[in-house]
């Protein structure tokens, strides 16, 4: 398959794929499993964005995952850092071709200016990356 990786250092992680919409995030679901995290929802935005009467036509579905342990331990930390929480990846369609992108744990810790959290952050972040890599 050819892969194209785009990486914004201070934002996301984006890899294109060529597994439709739904295989991508049914294999980036099992694949989280693999490294202790879940899907706690899956917003449709497609839909959601029908059902209000407007026009979108492109399949973008939005995962909100979380690590049990790893929010535990963050939020008795610093309860405002779960107002970053879930972590999320969106599996999307742009100009006919399919992506998977990550909004990277440290770029949103960045803002909180903590050292403890930044390391953990990286540590979260590995693992999701590791995880977009296996499956795209």
């Amino acid at each position: 398959m050819n892969m194209i990786e785009r990486k914004n250092p201070s934002f996301s992680y984006t890899v294109k794929t060529q597994k439709t919409i739904n295989q991508a995030v049914e294999d980036v679901t099992a694949s989280l499993k693999e490294v202790g995290f879940g899907v706690l929802g899956t917003l449709n935005f497609k839909e959601i964005l029908q059902k209000k009467g407007l026009d979108f036509k492109d399949e973008y579905r939005l995962l909100e995952v979380c690590n049990p342990l790893a929010a535990k331990q963050v939020l008795e930390s610093n309860p405002e850092v779960g107002l970053l929480l879930p972590c999320t990846i969106a599996v999307y369609q742009k100009n006919n071709e399919n992506w998977i992108s990550l909004a990277k744990p440290t770029s949103l810790l960045a803002n909180i200016h903590d050292a403890k959290l930044d390391k953990f952050g990286e540590e979260i972040e590995q693992k999701l990356v590791q995880t977009i890599q296996k499956v795209k």
